[in-house]
């Protein structure tokens, strides 16, 4: 029974130390804040990784099931936290596989093994990039 014991504690912690440097290395690098608005208008911030590819800002979600991607497919009007400066933005989710891989590319390329370590829990097969395009008066 001890030895139960043991070693459902050491799977325990095994677990909680996983999740703990999957969450230290989604906070690692370039972490900008997107504010998006629910159905019923209130706001939500959500902290994300980006990058700068082919001319525009990207971000992605892990899962298209995450409640800020809902948001921004239900209303694309967003405001990027980004460098201490916020912006008005539309976001654009763009399906194209080609697409899709050159941006996770730069996501690799920039964030290194941490964006692995972040896809280890699931997801980088489900990942869906998200274009932000600056919004004009």
């Amino acid at each position: 029974m001890r030895r139960l014991f043991r070693l459902a504690a050491v799977a325990v912690l095994a677990i909680a130390a996983f999740l703990g440097v999957v969450m230290l290395a989604s906070e690692s690098g370039e972490v900008v804040t997107l504010h998006t608005r629910d159905a019923a208008g209130r706001e939500h911030a959500t902290r994300l990784w980006v990058v700068d590819h082919a001319g525009a800002e990207w971000v992605r979600t892990g899962h298209p099931g995450k409640n800020w991607f809902k948001r921004v497919q239900a209303s694309p009007a967003v405001q990027l936290e980004r460098a201490g400066a916020t912006g008005a933005r539309t976001a654009v989710a763009v399906p194209d596989p080609a697409i899709a891989r050159r941006v996770n590319e730069a996501f690799a390329a920039k964030y290194g093994a941490a964006d692995w370590i972040v896809a280890l829990p699931g997801g980088a097969s489900r990942r869906v990039v998200v274009r932000l395009d600056r919004a004009h008066p």
